[in-house]
């Protein structure tokens, strides 16, 4: 099946991957619906083996678009924006791990949770976090694995809340063409006075977007009108890809199945 932009999905990925049968059935799933691309949770990089992980994928049609790095950020309490020094530069360090390890798939990593919360000290948060951008940006144009800053809403975190305060950040490496942004259509949802004018003023500077019912639960679940971010997104030129992300609802096949009812004729290319 053909879509207008690659199709991707997040996902946690079991410890126990190649013997657990839910896992599989979920993928199958995804095979099914013409997914080509996860995004994977993975809480321990070390027990993994990348090209294990490749073969089994392609059984599925399927490929790691990004490292999603909030499940190992929460099991190791890390923080780019931290105040504490110490915690900061053990997060830079767990960071280049994550991009070390992206550098062996064609995939990115996506730096949401691992931002840091909400502060006190916003604007302490945001020097901290330029820092950490600055440090961590080298090894991320070294082996040219792009890093994605998620623009999260003020409620998570205290810093890359809209687009603008996003590019803002990114500009504080200078131009390294592996940092980049990631919108969100739930975040962009609660921080963006128009979200058309936000993605049009940024387009240079992400080509991966998470699509996420106002909710929280996958697209269809909510009120967005994914039909028309579809749409600007073709007329505009996108030539990305697009990954869901959310909240289960009822159960994680389920929500996939009525998800795609409602994004397939929105995503089909037109023959």
């Amino acid at each position: 099946m053909a879509y207008l932009f690659p199709l991707s999905i997040q996902l946690t990925l079991p410890e126990a991957y190649p013997k657990d049968e839910h896992f599989r059935q979920v993928l199958e799933s995804l095979q099914q619906h013409g997914f080509s691309g996860v995004e994977l949770n993975i809480v321990r990089l070390e027990q993994i083996d990348p090209q294990e992980l490749k073969s089994f994928l392609y059984q599925f049609d399927l490929k790691m678009t990004m490292f999603a790095s909030g499940a190992a950020t929460k099991a190791s309490g890390l923080s780019l924006s931290s105040e504490d020094e110490d915690l900061r530069a053990r997060s830079i360090a767990g960071c280049e791990k994550f991009i070390e390890f992206v550098g062996q798939f064609d995939a990115g990593v996506i730096v949401g949770f691992l931002k840091g919360g909400p502060a006190q000290d916003r604007e302490k948060a945001r020097r901290a976090f330029q820092e950490s951008l600055r440090a961590i940006a080298p090894r991320a144009r070294e082996l040219q694995v792009p890093v994605l800053i998620e623009a999260t809403n003020r409620y998570e975190a205290a810093v890359a809340n809209s687009l603008d305060d996003t590019f803002g950040l990114i500009a504080a490496v200078g131009g390294n063409p592996f940092i980049k942004m990631l919108p969100d259509t739930f975040h962009m949802n609660i921080e963006e006075r128009d979200q058309f004018d936000a993605l049009a003023r940024h387009a240079a500077l992400y080509d991966s977007l998470h699509i996420s019912d106002n909710n929280r639960h996958f697209p269809g679940f909510g009120a967005i009108r994914f039909d028309r971010i579809v749409d600007f997104l073709r007329d505009m030129g996108y030539r990305g890809g697009i990954a869901i992300e959310g909240n289960i609802k009822e159960d994680l096949i389920s929500d996939i199945r009525e998800t795609m009812k409602y994004l397939e004729p929105i995503l089909r290319e037109e023959e």
